[in-house]
């Protein structure tokens, strides 16, 4: 069996502007971290917060939940104010853009960019992305089929969870007409098409005048490692520049 090491955070020093970079559900810093690489190159100071569980086992993960990865964004946007930088960008892919826009609800934010935000999922829609998640983990480690089939079950018991992750979703999407700063909304062509729907309804809903929305043909779910990802970076340097 291999035994999975657990991500940690990035912190790429730069210039006096800087960019917490969040990502996605199941995912890893690796979802972003070519990104604040290509941004650090222009000057900005990147950091990636590692979620808790994130990489390792489905055990492991479901240890977890929202409420556990928004403090750690809320802990690493402190640590940012704690390391003296007063201009402070969020971006993020899927629960990354998410919780990008509660932190823009909640924080001194200058600028937001969000990815294939979620919106309206069931805790069935969760579960099914935590076995998929499961199955693809299990293969990595070479679990026997019993370990593998014991391991996906635990996914079954996910239900707090699931529902913690619903109501995240459902409490962010009530602030949108507060967000006043200025905002990039992007979703993948390639995606699935409740993705579209989530960023035109953030689109409409957010408070802001200061928004655009873009779409991108050769983009998938995680729009920073799709074959669009170079158009992404170069639109939002482009939008963090401006």
């Amino acid at each position: 069996m291999l035994k999975l090491k657990e991500s940690r955070n990035v912190y790429l020093k730069g210039g006096k502007e800087a960019v917490l970079l969040l990502h996605s559900f199941t995912g890893t810093v690796r979802d972003v971290k070519d990104l604040a690489v290509t941004l650090n190159e222009e000057g900005y100071t990147c950091y990636i917060p590692a979620y808790k569980g994130h990489g390792l086992s489905v055990e492991s993960l479901l240890k977890y939940n929202t409420n556990d990865w928004w403090q750690q964004v809320q802990n690493s946007y402190q640590f940012l104010k704690d390391e003296g930088y007063q201009d402070i960008s969020v971006l993020g892919v899927s629960l990354g853009g998410l919780m990008s826009l509660r932190l823009v609800e909640t924080s001194d934010i200058k600028k937001c960019v969000v990815m294939s935000v979620p919106n309206n999922r069931t805790s069935i829609d969760i579960k099914r992305r935590l076995y998929s998640y499961g199955k693809r983990i299990n293969q990595i480690q070479n679990l026997d089929q019993n370990e593998s089939d014991r391991q996906l079950a635990l996914i079954d018991g996910y239900d707090e969870g699931a529902q913690v992750f619903s109501s995240f979703i459902e409490q962010t999407m009530k602030e949108l007409c507060s967000i006043q700063i200025p905002i990039s909304i992007m979703y993948g062509e390639l995606d699935q098409s409740t993705y579209k729907d989530s960023a035109e309804h953030i689109y409409k809903e957010i408070g802001t005048q200061q928004k655009t929305l873009t779409s991108y043909e050769k983009a998938t779910h995680l729009m920073t490692r799709s074959d669009d990802k170079e158009k992404v970076g170069k639109d939002i340097i482009q939008f963090l520049n401006e």
